[in-house]
């Protein structure tokens, strides 16, 4: 009898382990589903588009009682390490010309230096050759809450629990497809990711390593939400984007 009731309890830890995976909510509609998008190897044609900036669009906002003063960081850091891994996954697509605005004042600066001589002929970076984005890419985080469950100990980083016990984190952005011509919204999709961190598991491996405004986040619950709504966010703009945008080898 107690045998029986030792398995049955191992079973239960099992399958309380398994239902903390992570988890996403995409909320959309029409045209292709996400998994007949990504299951498609894409070799053809490009479009041409541009991530703009992360804005605070949570509750609580980003002042000086907003939700990331509880990680003694200011969003400015977080939005900057979301939209570069946002950059980068669109890149790995394969199906997309990404324009790098962020950096756009160091090719400036570059050119600059060139139309003032100071750069060797025959070496120089061309003016007037910047491409234009078709499509920009804008985003806002709508829902944050980085300690929705939590039991245990272990050791606390930017105020999350990590290393011990059990920590839930929840985020939601809100992504839209801009057409750069003429201001019309051609898709939007809210986007939800949870993820629980049960011991010393770690994080989520998707994608490569976090950028430097997100290192903090590093094997917490708050990294793999932020990896799940990237990836979920990601596989919807491929979905969606409309097929005469794609033409630029």
């Amino acid at each position: 009898m107690k045998k029986a009731l030792n398995i049955l309890a191992l079973l239960a830890v099992v399958l309380w382990v398994y239902s903390c995976a992570p988890t996403a909510v995409v909320t959309s509609g029409g045209g292709p589903s996400i998994a007949e998008a990504q299951a498609e190897q894409y070799d053809g044609p490009k479009a041409r588009l541009s991530v703009g900036e992360f804005t605070d669009k949570t509750a609580r906002g980003s002042g000086s009682t907003g939700w990331m003063r509880m990680f003694g960081m200011n969003f400015k850091q977080i939005g900057k390490g979301m939209r570069e891994m946002m950059t980068t996954a669109l890149f790995d697509t394969n199906r997309y010309i990404v324009l790098e605005r962020a950096q756009l004042g160091a090719v400036i600066a570059e050119q600059d230096l060139a139309t003032e001589g100071r750069i060797k002929k025959g070496t120089e970076a061309k003016t007037g050759e910047i491409y234009g984005a078709d499509l920009i890419i804008t985003a806002a985080v709508t829902e944050f809450e980085g300690g929705a469950k939590g039991i245990g100990g272990g050791t606390r980083v930017l105020g999350i629990n990590v290393g011990g016990g059990v920590k839930k984190a929840h985020i939601a952005i809100d992504v839209r497809i801009i057409d750069a011509t003429t201001s019309q919204i051609v898709s939007a999709v809210s986007v939800q990711g949870s993820a629980t961190s049960f011991g010393a598991l770690g994080g989520a491996n998707i994608g490569g390593s976090l950028p430097v405004g997100l290192g903090g986040f590093s094997k917490t619950p708050v990294e793999k939400a932020i990896r799940i709504c990237i990836q979920k966010a990601v596989q919807h703009i491929v979905s969606k984007t409309p097929g005469q945008y794609y033409r630029y080898k």
